[in-house]
């Protein structure tokens, strides 16, 4: 239960998410370790489709089987190991077994089409990628086929790829292919110098360590790689299995969530409250002084949770997060006396008007609560005065007829109408 649920005590709109809950300080191979010895015969993993159910010990078990016959293939602390491919129990094993082995692995988005992997696996350096042949209309080896034509006449592990230089194997899950490993090819390569040089290896492996790079589009320019650790990892999903939840790939992921007690108000208009250990702001975008309760700014983040960097990209990294390791989300929101938060925009959104911070969603909801307006949508418009000037287009209700004056007369006091209102078609232009 949140402790100023009866009582507001914020006094800002800054946040921490205080708590007697310490936070943990383990690897994920670590965290599966201290289950396995907990809970061996409970089912850790089941793929009902499949047909995969795997106890903890089991598990355990392959995991490590996995994760030393990757190092046996010549794969190091550090390499990159791109998984690309569906919801698969295989997925899960490695996600595990490079964890274990200090390898990073990279998500790879199933529905990437040929330029879209071929970024990102050159992106990270990956030296491995592991695929199912096909999946639907997803045909993973032909693809990297034909980004690498070089594989078909390669020896397995051996790849020689121009256009993925640091490329040296692939793994198919499902099938046999020229130049590529079999799953089981993996799964039986270690032998006990392997075994060995993983056990060692866990004493060299910190939660610092990063663990996976997981690409975030954003909204502007191409994916970057979010770097995250075992910290980042292990204590996010520690703390998420509490509550419900919003956040960002950076955050590892999530920030705000509900309580379970929470009434259907807060569950369903806002994104909880800031989760244990953590920071939250909610600053103006321009100066990024903190603002008082309920004003809408960017919402800011610091705590365990913050990415390490974006891979390779420090001009990027830098740009989202500050020197004293804010984390700048770009979601516009608000904070009440109990740290509930409110998400309303984007700050790529916002328009400045005069030096005025304007959002348009707050406008855009105003104008959906008039009957005869069905869709509403504001941006910014280049004024030679202002700088910017709001430009809110509407489409009407179908066979409503709408005048200047009647939408004049419903935002007066709440938004003021300075230019004239144009028509066109069953749309109305309206500048505010």
């Amino acid at each position: 239960l949140h402790t100023s649920t009866f009582v507001p005590t914020l006094t800002t709109s800054y946040a921490h998410g205080t708590s007697s809950t310490p936070l943990l300080h383990d690897t994920v191979g670590g965290m599966l370790q201290k289950s396995t010895e907990r809970h061996p015969d409970k089912e850790a993993v089941v793929f009902v489709q499949d047909g995969v159910r795997k106890t903890f010990a089991q598990f355990q078990q392959e995991v490590d089987q996995a994760a030393a016959g990757l190092l046996a293939l010549g794969l190091k602390k550090g390499d990159r190991l791109g998984m690309w491919g569906p919801n698969i129990y295989e997925w899960i094993l490695f996600q595990f077994a490079t964890a274990k082995a200090g390898i990073i692995m990279v998500s790879v988005n199933p529905a990437y089409q040929l330029q879209e992997v071929e970024f990102a696996l050159r992106k990270v350096g990956c030296k491995a990628v592991v695929c199912p042949t096909q999946f639907k209309t997803q045909q993973y080896c032909d693809m990297l086929r034909k980004i690498c034509p070089e594989i078909d006449s390669s020896i397995p592990g051996d790849i020689q790829s121009t256009r993925l230089p640091e490329l040296r194997t692939v793994i198919v899950t499902d099938s046999r292919q020229p130049g590529m490993f079999h799953f089981d090819d993996v799964m039986q390569a270690a032998g006990s110098q392997h075994m060995q040089q993983l056990q060692d290896l866990q004493k060299k492996i910190v939660f610092d360590d990063p663990i996976n790079i997981q690409f975030t589009s954003g909204t502007t320019g191409v994916p970057k790689g979010a770097t995250l650790s075992h910290h980042n990892i292990v204590n996010n999903a520690y703390f998420v299995g509490k509550r419900i939840a919003y956040g960002t790939t950076e955050n590892s992921p999530v920030t705000f969530m509900c309580s379970p007690l929470d009434n259907m108000e807060r569950k369903s208009e806002t994104i909880g409250y800031v989760s244990d250990h953590l920071e939250a702001k909610i600053v103006d975008p321009t100066t990024e002084q903190v603002l008082p309760l309920g004003m809408s700014g960017e919402i800011m983040i610091r705590g365990y949770c913050v990415m390490l960097e974006y891979w390779n990209e420090k001009e990027k990294t830098d740009e989202c997060i500050t020197k004293a390791r804010w984390y700048k989300t770009g979601d516009i929101g608000s904070m009440d006396g109990y740290s509930y938060c409110k998400v309303n925009g984007r700050s790529k959104d916002m328009i400045i008007r005069g030096g005025e911070n304007i959002y348009p969603a707050e406008i855009e909801q105003f104008l959906h609560t008039h009957p005869k307006v069905k869709e509403a949508q504001v941006v910014g418009v280049k004024d030679a005065r202002m700088g910017e000037e709001v430009c809110a287009c509407i489409k009407l209700v179908e066979g409503q007829e709408c005048t200047t004056e009647e939408i004049r007369d419903f935002c007066k006091g709440q938004v003021e109408l300075n230019l004239p209102l144009h028509k066109e078609r069953s749309s109305v232009r309206l500048f505010v």
